[in-house]
């Protein structure tokens, strides 16, 4: 099937078309902080986590019996009721999150889309912090870039990123932390395909540094 234009134009201009799939499942890793009882179903972002920790697209879950036994074999809690799990896991059937097979030995098949490995992405980036020290090292971590302008889409988002792990901006391409963020970048730019023309700098010192220190309060 030939795709039309729109579609074309569409895969070019995602945010995600060249993201490493792979080096994007290490976000993954650290479980959830799953419920305290309180609530009666698993969030959209639980539920997709959870799939996306599996491993890879298309890697898949059979199930006794559809939906209503979701929680305790994937979330691996029992304090969601039945029914509203089967709504949230109708929901994101119908968003196209997840598909289900209903196989011949009667069991069920739950299977995270791209589209659903796609959302998790963006809910796992949007909580991501940096940990910061009880005592400062007094090293400066500072992150440059020369992404191309073709790529003003990727290079917008990375300085959003840095911006949301509490960099600051020194110059145009240019950002600072006194905390250690060399995972976090390292992590970025292999996922958003940028890794030559971002670099990591460790620096002991930086002339008239007075308001930086103020700014990251180490004074």
């Amino acid at each position: 099937m030939i795709k039309t234009i729109k579609e074309q134009s569409k895969k070019k201009n995602s945010l995600y078309a060249n993201i490493d799939w792979e080096k994007a499942k290490e976000l993954f890793k650290q479980p959830l902080s799953l419920p305290d009882g309180k609530r009666l179903f698993p969030t959209t972002h639980e539920v997709l986590h959870i799939l996306a920790a599996a491993g890879a697209i298309g890697l898949t879950f059979a199930l006794p019996k559809a939906g209503a036994t979701l929680a305790r074999m994937i979330l691996g809690v029992n304090t969601y009721s039945d029914w509203r799990i089967n709504q949230v896991v109708s929901r994101l059937r119908k968003q196209k999150y997840i598909s289900i097979k209903y196989n011949g030995d009667g069991s069920t098949t739950v299977k995270i889309t791209k589209n659903g490995m796609t959302k998790a992405l963006t809910y796992q980036l949007d909580t991501m912090i940096l940990s910061k020290p009880k005592r400062w090292d007094k090293k400066w971590r500072v992150v440059i870039f020369d992404i191309p302008n073709k790529y003003k889409r990727v290079r917008d988002v990375f300085r959003m990123r840095l911006l949301q792990l509490d960099l600051y901006q020194l110059q145009e391409s240019a950002y600072i932390s006194p905390y250690p963020c060399f995972a976090e970048i390292e992590f970025l730019r292999a996922l958003y395909g940028v890794t030559f023309t971002v670099r990591y700098l460790l620096v002991e010192k930086i002339e008239d540094d007075e308001f930086l220190r103020h700014k990251f309060d180490l004074i």
